[in-house]
Formats: C-alpha cells, sequence, structure tokens
C-alpha cells in the first residue's frame, strides 16, 4: 500500500504513556482511635425545624426536584407559504321559472315597451361590448404576478429535474491543529493546476456582522498567533500540501491568471505580499523511497523533537517579498486584480499597450490592482526593479563569498529583490462625493481586465476521467480585448460605484504619483456593506451582495439595479455560477445556500438548501469545465466543504442561458420606457411638484421656528429661574459674563469651521435621548431600592404565606433561670434521707472480696496478648523504621534494650 505522508499525523493523534505507572505505599499509625465524643444539649428552639404544627386536614405534598439536561439542534429551513383562493371557472348559479301570462297580455306589455327597449339598448350597447371583451381578454379569478414571475414552459419541461438538483458532498479540507479557532477569510482556485486551491485564514471572517466594541488583543495577536495560508490537494485531504506563512493575518489571495507559480496576498495591515511556488509543490509530492527501519526512525526521531521548529520542512513556505510598509496601504486590503497581460500602466497611471519588439518577441506585464478599507486604489508592478529610498529595507550582503553557488540559486525566486521595497506604481485616491475631505471605506472590488481561456498542455481524448488526476492548462495569450481604466467598487455605507482615472501628462516627481479617481455612476442599494461583487464573464453582468439585498446590475442600464431582491437575514456572500453565469447564489448568516434562476422564478429562488449551522464566509467552482466539477463552500468552524457539480447539457445550458439574456433585455426595456414616461410626466406637471416641494420647505421652515422658539422660549425661563441669590450678586454676575463669553467663542469657532448648527443639534439629539433613558432607569433603580424591604416582604408572603402566620410561643427551657431558697433547702433535706439510707444498706451489706495476685497475672498477661502489647509493639516498630531511615543508629540501640527490658519486666 502506498503511503500519502500522513500516518504520521495519525500515529501523534493515538493517547500513548510517556513513562511507567508509579507505584505508591501509603503507610499509617494502628489502631486509629477515634477522638472523644461530648455530648450537649440542643433546644429544640435553635433549630428552624425542630417542631412543627400538624393538622389533620393539611396535605403536605413532598416534590423531589431533578436536574434535566436537554439539547436540541435545529437548523430550520426558511419557508414560505400562501393560500389565495383561485376560481380560473366562474360559474352563474341561475333558478328559472315559468311566467304565466297570457299571449294577449305579452304582445300588449312589448307594445308598450318597445320605445323604452331600444333606447336603453343604445345608450348601455358600448358599455356592454366593452365588459365582454375585458371579460374575454383577464380572468379576474387568477393571480397574475405569480405568473408573470415564473416561466411555466421551464418549469413543466425536463430541465427543471437539472435545475432542483441538490449538492452531494466529496470531501472537506480542515487541519485542526494549525487552523484551530480560525475562520476562512478567502479562497482561490488555481487556474492552470486542476485540484489545487488556497485557503487563507484569519481569527474573524470580513464577511460577518459584529456588534460591540472590538476586544481583541492586536499587539498579543500580531506576536503570538500563526497567520496561515493553505495550499489544499485533492490527492491528500488529512494534511495541506503547502503552508504559506506570512507576519499578518491575510484577508485576500489570488493565484496569477498567466503563470502559475505566482500568488499573490493582502493582509490586514495593507501590505501585499508575494509567495513563489516554483518547484515547490512538485517537491512535496516527490514520493521519497524509504525502508521500513527508515520510517519508523523517523517518526521515532519526530515524537523526540516536537519542541523544535522545523527548519527543514520543505512545505513550510516563507513569504517571498513584502511590500513597504510605507507606501502600501493603511488598512485592511479588500481587493486584488490582475491586470490583461497584453497592456500595463505607467508611473503616471496611463494605460498602454505593449507591442512586440523588434525581433517580433512579444513581452508580456505583471501588474495587479490592490484596494484596501483605506479608501486608496494602488497598482503594483511585479517585474520593477527595486529602488532603495532613505529609511528603505538593505538586503544585507555576502561577506565571504561574492556570489552564491548555482545549487542554491535553483529555486531562488526572481522576485526576492522586491522584498520590503516592493512599491506601487500608480495610487488613485477615493472619496465621497458630498465631502472631497473623506475616503470611502471600499470593502470590495472588481474588474474586468483579465479574462483569458485555457487549454490542455497534454490533451489526452481517450483517457479516462478521473476528477483526482491533475490537468495543466495553459493561458491562450493571443486574444486581446479592449479595456479603459475602470474599476468596480462597493463600500461599507452600501454604496455600488464606478471609479474611473485618467492618468497625469508628466511626472510630478514623487516616489508614487497619485490622482483622485472619479465617479462614473455611483448608487446606494444595500441596507450594509458589500461584501461581494461578481462580473460574468459573458455580457458583463453584474451582482452585488450587501446586507440583506442583492441586485443585478448591467452596462446597458447605468445608474439602477435591474433588479434587487430583499432577504429576512444578512447575506455573507453572492456569486454567479462560474460554468453556469445564469444561477446566481447567495449565503447567509444562517448557512442556507439559496440558487436563484431569474428565467424561471424572480420572485423567490428556485432551491434553498442547508448547509452549515454557522456562517458561509467563502465559496468558489473549480474552473475549466470537466466531466464532473467541485463546487466548495466554507463555514465558520474553518472547514471547506466540496460538493459534487455535474455537467449540464449543452441544450439545458443553451437554453438556460438565452432565456437569461431575454429576461434582462426586456427588464431594461421595460424600466426604460417606465423611467421616459416618468420623466415626461415630471416634466408636464413640474408646477404641480415644484408647488409641493415649496409646501414641504415651509412645513420644515415653520417647523423649525417652533423649536427654535421652544429652545429661547425654555433658556429664558432657565435665565430667570437662574437669578442672583442674597449676598451672592458679585459671583452671579461674573458667572453671566463666563457664560456670555463661551457663548460668544462657540458661535466663533462656529462660523470659522463652518459648521451647520441644525446638523450638530441632529447628532446631539440622539446622545441626549440616551442620557436622559439612563436617568429615568437611575430614578427607577433608586425607587426600586427604598421599597426593597417592602417587595422583600410582600414575596414571602406571596410565595410563602406559611412564614408569615403566627407561630405558637415556644415552650419554657428548664435550664434557663437560678433556683429558690426553698428548693435548695428541700433538695438538701432529700440529699441527707437517701445519705442516711445508703449508709444503713452498706452496714447491712459489707464488701466481701478476694484478692489473688496470681490471677491477676494471668488475666493482665491475657489482656495483653488480645491487644495491648501488639499494639504497642506496632507503634515502637513503626517509629525505629522511620528512625532508621534517617539515620539515626543510636536511637535503635536504645529503643532495643528499652523492649527488651520491658518484654523481661513482663514476662
Amino acid at each position: 500500500m502506498q503511503t500519502m505522508g500522513s500516518e504520521v499525523e495519525v500515529d501523534e493523534s493515538i493517547v500513548k504513556n510517556n513513562r511507567p505507572l508509579l507505584e505508591v505505599e501509603v503507610e499509617t499509625k494502628y489502631p486509629i482511635f477515634s477522638h472523644r465524643i461530648q455530648f450537649r444539649l440542643l433546644p429544640v428552639e435553635s433549630k428552624r425545624d425542630g417542631y412543627m404544627e400538624l393538622r389533620c386536614d393539611e396535605y403536605l405534598a413532598s416534590i423531589v426536584m431533578k436536574r434535566i439536561d436537554n439539547a436540541l439542534q435545529v437548523a430550520p429551513v426558511l419557508r414560505s407559504t400562501e393560500a389565495q383562493t383561485i376560481c380560473p371557472y366562474p360559474r352563474n348559479a341561475t333558478t328559472q321559472y315559468l311566467y304565466e301570462i297570457p299571449e294577449t297580455e305579452t304582445s300588449e306589455l312589448l307594445a308598450e315597451c318597445r320605445q323604452e327597449i331600444v333606447k336603453y339598448a343604445n345608450e348601455h350597447l358600448e358599455d356592454f361590448g366593452d365588459m365582454l371583451r375585458v371579460n374575454g381578454a383577464i380572468n379576474l379569478y387568477s393571480n397574475d404576478f405569480a405568473i408573470l414571475m415564473r416561466n411555466a414552459h421551464i418549469l413543466e419541461s425536463a430541465y427543471w429535474s437539472e435545475t432542483s438538483k441538490q449538492l452531494v458532498e466529496y470531501l472537506s479540507f480542515m487541519d485542526v491543529n494549525l487552523c484551530k479557532g480560525k475562520m476562512i477569510s478567502d479562497i482561490y482556485w488555481h487556474r492552470m493546476w486542476s485540484g489545487i486551491i488556497a485557503i487563507a485564514y484569519c481569527d474573524s471572517s470580513p464577511h460577518i456582522f459584529y456588534s460591540g466594541p472590538n476586544k481583541d488583543d492586536e499587539v498579543y495577536k500580531a506576536v503570538h498567533s500563526t497567520n496561515l495560508v493553505l495550499i489544499w490537494s485533492f490527492l491528500d485531504v488529512l494534511k495541506p500540501k503547502l503552508i504559506l506563512e506570512s507576519p499578518r493575518e491575510v484577508h485576500k489571495i489570488s493565484f496569477c491568471k498567466f503563470d502559475e507559480n505566482i500568488l499573490v496576498g493582502g493582509c490586514e495591515n495593507g501590505q501585499i505580499i508575494v509567495w513563489d511556488l516554483r518547484n515547490k509543490l512538485q517537491k512535496v509530492e516527490k514520493q521519497e523511497i524509504l525502508t521500513t527501519a527508515q520510517q519508523k526512525y523517523r517518526s521515532f526521531l519526530n515524537s523526540l523533537m516536537g519542541w523544535m521548529k522545523d527548519t527543514h520542512d520543505i512545505s513550510i513556505i516563507r513569504p517571498t517579498a513584502l511590500s513597504d510598509l510605507r507606501y502600501s496601504h493603511k488598512s485592511t486590503v479588500t481587493g486584488i486584480s490582475w491586470l490583461e497581460p497584453h497592456y500595463e500602466f505607467t508611473r503616471m497611471g496611463n494605460l498602454s499597450i505593449i507591442e512586440p519588439n523588434e525581433d517580433g518577441i512579444q513581452h508580456y506585464s505583471l501588474q495587479c490592482i490592490s484596494t484596501a478599507l483605506d479608501g486608496t486604489i494602488l497598482i503594483w508592478d511585479l517585474k520593477d526593479k527595486p529602488i532603495v529610498h532613505p529609511g528603505g529595507y538593505k538586503p544585507k550582503k555576502l561577506k565571504r563569498l561574492k556570489k552564491k553557488p548555482s545549487a542554491l540559486q535553483v529555486d531562488e525566486s526572481p522576485y526576492r529583490v522586491l522584498h520590503l521595497n516592493l512599491k506601487p506604481r500608480y495610487k488613485i485616491n477615493i472619496f465621497k462625493r458630498d465631502d472631497k475631505n473623506k475616503s470611502v471605506a471600499i470593502t470590495h472590488s472588481t474588474t474586468a481586465y483579465c479574462w483569458l481561456k485555457y487549454e490542455e498542455v497534454f490533451p489526452d481524448l481517450n483517457k479516462k476521467f478521473d476528477i483526482r488526476e491533475r490537468i495543466i492548462y495553459k493561458p491562450i495569450m493571443t486574444e486581446r480585448r479592449d479595456i479603459e481604466p475602470r474599476i468596480k467598487i462597493g463600500t461599507s455605507e452600501g454604496d455600488f460605484a464606478e471609479i474611473q482615472w485618467e492618468g497625469q501628462d508628466f511626472d510630478s516627481g514623487e516616489i508614487v504619483n497619485s490622482e483622485t479617481g472619479k465617479y462614473v455612476f455611483d448608487a446606494k442599494y444595500h441596507d450594509g456593506p458589500v461584501n461581494s461583487i461578481f462580473t460574468s464573464p459573458i455580457d458583463n453582468t453584474v451582482l452585488t451582495v450587501g446586507g440583506k439585498i442583492f441586485a443585478i446590475w448591467s452596462n446597458k442600464f447605468p445608474n439602477r439595479p435591474i433588479l434587487w431582491r430583499r432577504n429576512r437575514q444578512f447575506y455573507t456572500k453572492g456569486e454567479l455560477h462560474l460554468l453556469n453565469p445564469f444561477k446566481i447564489l447567495v449565503y447567509t448568516v444562517t448557512g442556507v445556500l439559496s440558487r436563484w434562476i431569474l428565467s424561471i422564478n424572480s420572485k423567490a429562488p428556485v432551491y434553498s438548501q442547508v448547509m452549515s449551522n454557522g456562517f458561509l464566509t467563502a465559496s468558489g467552482t473549480q474552473p475549466n469545465a470537466r466531466e464532473k466539477n467541485v463546487y466548495g463552500i466554507g463555514d465558520e468552524q474553518g472547514a471547506f466543504h466540496l460538493f459534487y457539480i455535474k455537467q449540464s447539457s449543452i441544450s439545458y445550458t443553451e437554453t438556460m442561458n438565452k432565456a437569461m439574456a431575454n429576461y434582462m433585455k426586456r427588464e431594461i426595456v421595460r424600466k426604460t420606457l417606465f423611467l421616459k414616461w416618468q420623466d415626461e410626466f415630471n416634466k408636464r406637471n413640474e408646477n404641480y411638484l415644484q408647488r409641493k416641494k415649496e409646501e414641504e420647505k415651509l412645513k420644515a421652515k415653520e417647523e423649525a421656528e417652533k423649536e427654535t422658539a421652544k429652545q429661547e422660549q425654555k433658556q429664558s425661563e432657565e435665565t430667570i429661574k437662574k437669578g442672583p441669590q442674597p449676598g451672592r450678586y458679585i459671583a452671579w454676575i461674573v458667572e453671566q459674563r463666563q457664560a456670555k463669553e463661551e457663548a460668544r467663542i462657540k458661535a466663533m469657532i462656529i462660523n470659522k469651521k463652518q459648521l451647520d448648527t441644525k446638523e450638530l443639534e441632529k447628532r446631539r439629539k440622539p446622545l441626549q435621548k440616551l442620557d436622559e433613558e439612563n436617568e429615568r432607569k437611575k430614578s427607577k433603580q433608586k425607587e426600586r431600592l427604598k421599597q426593597a424591604d417592602t417587595i422583600f416582604k410582600d414575596t414571602v408572603a406571596s410565595l410563602f404565606p406559611e412564614v408569615v402566620k403566627e407561630k405558637p410561643s415556644p415552650p419554657l427551657n428548664p435550664y434557663t433561670g437560678g433556683n429558690t431558697e426553698e428548693d435548695k433547702e428541700n433538695c438538701y433535706v432529700e440529699y441527707q434521707e437517701i445519705e442516711e439510707e445508703m449508709d444503713e444498706f452498706i452496714a447491712l451489706n459489707p464488701l466481701q472480696y478476694d484478692f489473688n495476685f496470681k490471677s491477676l497475672l494471668v488475666a493482665n498477661r491475657a489482656k495483653m496478648d488480645e491487644g495491648g502489647l501488639h499494639s504497642h509493639l506496632h507503634a515502637r516498630r513503626y517509629d525505629l523504621e522511620k528512625q532508621l531511615r534517617i539515620g539515626h543508629e543510636s536511637v535503635k540501640k536504645i529503643n532495643e534494650e528499652d523492649e527488651e527490658e520491658e518484654i523481661e519486666r513482663i514476662d
């Protein structure tokens, strides 16, 4: 059986004894006599339950209270049910009866009413025709909204069975020792190696919502915690293939899409970290042939060196390069995107095409774009030559060797020279539209720069499919797309925006040139931070998820979403299916995965499945469609679960993609027409709308004037109340002058800083309400504490009414109080009488006792043999052994002589 290298971890998890068990001998003195017992009087009234009142008509129930621990774990499925009475076939209930009218009267009646009937028919004939036409076109007894939201053609076809398939778990990745107490912050599938995935772990996932202050010790966490990125493979699910170290927590990771050896990550402190995996995975997976004795010897040595750090472990990869902290982001990195290899950004921020050189050789760029919570966008180039500026990091030079040996340069990364000297090429600052001094907190970002297609390096059509077998792909670099310097971002306030920058015409001479980004559009539709932005590679449809809302956007319908839906629970992540872009996958904080297909049902998800009992923090589909693919989901416990995805049929995919395209086109046309009609309506009724706005402004102004009048009246009342007290007129004048001076300084500061007093009052009102509420709570607590005795007595009376009842007086203590003189005299007389009787009895019955010394010796010898002598000898022997252990030889001789003398004396 071939080993995969995991038997060491299995052997370490078995509980073993590191030493033999200890034998303990306990000695005590024998016999052990108990303490002398002294009895005392216990009056019945000193005990709470010393006596009780027994009644004939009272029943006492004994209740035994048992502790019951019951645990129940429930993950309910959210279900929406509705009931509506639908009558698709209207029925007319009629009764028919016969008029018995003679023919002569009928003819006369028709002749009289003929003109009225013709007149009524001419007047209402048009209305009657309209009613018949409406009843023939509209069914008033059916729910048209539900029918419009669902595509009955697809629901009734065989495609519905493929849509509502449940995910089946394949395997899961989790390392309990390395990632204990960690969550998954981000995952990224390798685009060019199948079955390889990078997973970043952190203490708290950025997709989870927290409330309250942060209680983490940042210094302790930065010094003592382990920050890892693990590379997992389908070939071994118990142990990661590579362990990538990092000085800080990594929140974003991304494999280079056209260089299989580069992995870039974004740290919590804003730095960019680069790992070069050149030949690392091949070394780990290379099989090492060892004999049984060598394997046993290695496992034995590893068990003895568990306290040491293994510096020769080839699976542990240190970071190749870290960016310069001075020029990096100032907060957590939230997005990393790669640039098309045919383009590059210059130091002035201009986008240019890389043309082939004179020899016709095409060179490619290696640039990426990162965003962070500090509101900055940085462009990095991994092919830049590092320049050491004052205060920068200078690598140590070799003192003995001018050049490393060639054997040591085989696995040395060419990006090592960038360590702590990697600086961004260009910087774009993003500020709020209404306040140019406040930066925007970017929570997620995405670009449409790099969409490459891949092909197998060694294709084999006759090869049998195996999901565990690694397939190597290579990018097709011949195609080139037209791109613009734009990026889509999501903010912590729920905004979704597209940012554009133009670049500069000349170099300003700074180390990192910068400019302020411009908004192409900005829309606020989410009720929480935007945590996911996903762009479809087919039609550039964008999915945004934030708070409890997800929305669909399109470039053909800017500034507004085509569709948005709200949920009862917060969303943690969302994405468009990589292989089937018509599917929308969203995850909630309750661990539910919901699948939406808008072309089938745009009102509710077509399928929901509970995937975990906690948060779902990460997800992703393995790229490059195969016969059977894998979809991964990360949960709150740090486990990454993989599920099978069966490849959909070509007809199903084409039909659903066409239906989705038609749906998007129809919605865009519908909303465009509606907005056009709305604008025309506003133009036609411009005077009415203007009048309505003026009325609202007047109403708001009147309310503000009333509020100011109330405040002025309140201030005047306070000044009247706070008049000068007798004898304190001068002090009162000083206080008034000081108050006026404070008011003047406050007004001057407000005027200089151009602060809005109304805005300040609005911000102050919640704090005032909170203080008033706290004061009310404190006053209620004080009143409640004053009534503590009354509340206690009432509670006792309600719960234990027997305690409140009057108890009978306890009996008198016969031992308390002194004796009278008469009692003493009577006792003395009785004592004398008893004494005389006893003297007479002793005189009549004298004591006769025969003493025999020999029988006394025999009785004593028997008594000693029973226990007295043996117990004495046992105690003596115990003392002797104790003294021998200490080393007192002299004491031993004395005790032996005493023992012999005592035995002779007894004999």
